[in-house]
């Protein structure tokens, strides 16, 4: 692998050398990422890294959603129909799309609807060959009950494949959109059973996206070429090279001097020093919806007490949070849904801070004198949270003026991750950014019985009148009486506090000015597909 030509590129884009070859310059790409993917395989994981990494560059899906109109598009399935009642769908595939051609794979046909089924029957079926394969865990999938959403998935013929669903399920097409809904090979899939090798089907990957695989150096960096036979044309970029650097600071300063094209996730102190850049552009998604939380642990004394959830609420101050983490650019939560969704109801609970109601709250609960908790935050940043840290530390100033002595804990994700799943700890500083316009992908990560299994339930409140109401709203398309069931279970959500909403805010991406095409999906990653420099 030519491991020579990344740092070639890199160093002659440091210098500005005028001998660099132009035309690998002028048709390649760096990206300065923020932290190592965790796989090869988005149905696997809930890792943004890893989703900008791979979902768009690696693979496609079923279906997209339009950007501007949320509407949805045919992708790898040219047209689609639903039965009468609701409980098949059956869906008719693009002709002569190509899997990637690679060094450990080498395909022997089109993408047929055998690859459809195999893509999905792997999470669906406990018996399969490939399902406990890489840990056996879809969090996405796990988090919207899948298994109990899909009753069977099952290749019609080369060109048709068809889902039959155990009920009628209003979100069904919108999950086929995300980034965890990719299509793998099944071809490829036989090939590394029969050698005994099927891990390699998540670590070298093997997809029909604009960009395929060509090296990956851990922690350093990861090579993508262009796919040449990719179904919606070659991309411009010949070469695409996210170069993984883990601190904000490092990313912005490559940025700066050219040998990073473009940044992701720079941090709210930065965006000024890149607006006044005179070479960079600053941008933000549209139409997406994210929210920062506050996850006491309600199975755990005193948070189990709704009065003591209500008091921590009445102590922060959201609006402190906003300036010193976010900078102004977002704004303080007046719910878990953003206020464009259709089916926003406002928290009527979240109030100013008021330390002396929630003084007499903590009375009321026998807490008077205060207690000790621990809060646990992302050492990395999040979209919904820039700099947990600084967030950690001023809701502990708050807290501490109750009584409340929090003990902060900064963990690497995976280990967090592992600590949530125990279901041990005090307090989680953590959120969600939705990956679908529908309000079910955000209220049932967060809040659902289930969700606490997949790990994004972080709170571990669960409430069977909550989750019935989540699943009315799926039985029916009238968006009326969706509304209303998604309002009833945010009313019961916010009466009982089950979270504490912060902030809300955008995803941001910083690039050069000659860049054109680079497009910050709104319920979603990255895409290169249509990027160049000009």
């Amino acid at each position: 692998m030519r491991f020579w030509l990344w740092g070639l590129l890199a160093s002659l884009t440091l210098t500005g050398c005028e001998q660099a070859p132009p035309q690998l310059e002028h048709d390649s790409l760096l990206y300065c990422i923020a932290d190592v993917p965790l796989s090869f395989n988005p149905q696997l994981v809930r890792s943004t890294e890893t989703l900008d990494a791979t979902a768009h560059q690696l693979y496609d899906r079923l279906l997209n959603i339009e950007p501007h109109s949320q509407q949805l598009v045919p992708a790898l399935a040219t047209h689609w129909r639903q039965s009468a009642d609701g409980l098949k769908y059956q869906f008719t595939l693009r002709e002569q799309v190509s899997f990637h051609d690679t060094p450990w794979f080498v395909p022997s046909r089109y993408l047929t609807a055998k690859d459809v089924a195999f893509s999905f029957n792997r999470i669906l079926d406990p018996q399969h060959p490939y399902h406990q394969i890489s840990g056996g865990q879809y969090p996405f999938f796990n988090s919207i009950n899948w298994a109990k959403r899909v009753k069977s998935v099952r290749a019609l013929n080369e060109r048709q494949v068809e889902f039959v669903l155990r009920q009628p399920d209003a979100d069904f097409l919108t999950n086929l959109t995300t980034e965890y809904a990719v299509i793998l090979s099944s071809e490829y899939a036989e090939q590394l059973l029969a050698a005994d090798t099927p891990q390699l089907l998540d670590q070298q990957p093997v997809g029909t996206g604009p960009f395929k695989l060509e090296f990956y150096r851990p922690d350093e960096f990861i090579r993508y070429q262009a796919h040449s036979r990719y179904w919606r044309g070659a991309p411009r970029l010949s070469q695409l090279v996210f170069d993984i650097t883990h601190t904000s600071s490092k990313r912005l300063a490559k940025l700066l001097s050219g040998e990073c094209n473009a940044m992701a996730q720079p941090a709210a102190s930065q965006w000024a020093v890149i607006k006044q850049h005179p070479e960079l552009v600053l941008t933000e998604t549209q139409h997406s919806s994210n929210v920062s939380v506050l996850a006491l642990n309600t199975e755990h004394a005193p948070f189990n007490d709704i009065r003591v959830r209500k008091a921590l609420s009445l102590a922060l101050n959201r609006d402190d949070i906003l300036q010193a983490v976010y900078f102004d650019v977002g704004t303080v939560a007046s719910g878990l849904l953003s206020p464009t969704s259709w089916a926003f109801t406002p928290n009527a609970l979240l109030s100013k801070p008021d330390l002396e109601r929630a003084r007499g709250l903590l009375a009321q609960a026998g807490v008077a004198d205060g207690f000790k908790m621990t809060l646990l935050l992302p050492s990395s940043a999040r979209t919904y949270n820039p700099d947990s840290l600084k967030t950690g530390q001023l809701i502990q100033y708050r807290l501490a003026q109750l009584g409340v002595k929090v003990t902060l804990v900064d963990l690497e994700r995976q280990v967090l991750r592992e600590r949530i799943d125990t279901g041990e700890q005090d307090a989680v500083l953590t959120g969600w950014s939705a990956d679908t316009p529908s309000p079910d992908n955000m209220l049932r990560n967060l809040l659902s019985c289930q969700a606490i299994a997949a790990g994004t339930n972080a709170s571990r409140w669960c409430h069977p009148v909550f989750d019935k109401q989540l699943d009315l709203a799926l039985l029916t398309e009238d968006h009326t009486q969706r509304a209303q069931y998604y309002q009833r279970a945010q009313t019961l959500a916010y009466q009982e506090m089950a979270v504490i909403p912060l902030i809300q805010s955008q995803r941001q991406l910083s690039y050069h000015q000659h860049i054109t095409g680079l497009a910050l999906l709104p319920y979603g990653g990255v895409a290169f597909y249509q990027a160049y420099k000009e």
